[in-house]
């Protein structure tokens, strides 16, 4: 069943948005990322603190104390998910240089959204 024509005018909008936009998602989530693995350890430490507290404060029945429990314990959580950042220039490359000193090649390959634009071109040309 062909599109009417307004739905196809819909689509070819949704279409422009999409490409108009793309740019912007794809630069704010791609490329490597270092974590700090200490802000993890302490984010998952207090996420086990903070449930805890939640348990205490069940058993002595005192909703403040739970309260503040379950205050620890999203702050952990928070903490943990936010220990990574985008890794600069230096900090991107392994430590795994061959022997002899010469730097590692660089990748080439590339990203997902390039690819999946690529083969979006492709079944448009045909």
């Amino acid at each position: 069943m062909p599109l009417s024509e307004q739905e196809q005018r819909l689509l070819d909008e949704m279409e422009r948005n999409l490409y108009k936009h793309e740019a912007d998602i794809v630069s704010t989530s791609s490329g490597p990322r270092t974590v700090n693995y200490t802000r993890v350890a302490l984010g998952i430490a207090l996420v086990a603190a903070g449930l805890a507290v939640v348990v205490i404060g069940v058993v002595v029945q005192f909703a403040l104390i739970g309260v503040a429990g379950f205050g620890l314990a999203v702050g952990g959580a928070m903490l943990a998910l936010t220990a990574s950042r985008p890794a600069e220039a230096g900090e991107a490359e392994s430590g795994d240089a061959p022997k002899g000193g010469a730097a590692p090649k660089a990748r080439t390959r590339s990203s997902l959204m390039d690819r999946l634009s690529d083969e979006w071109d492709k079944r448009q040309q045909q």
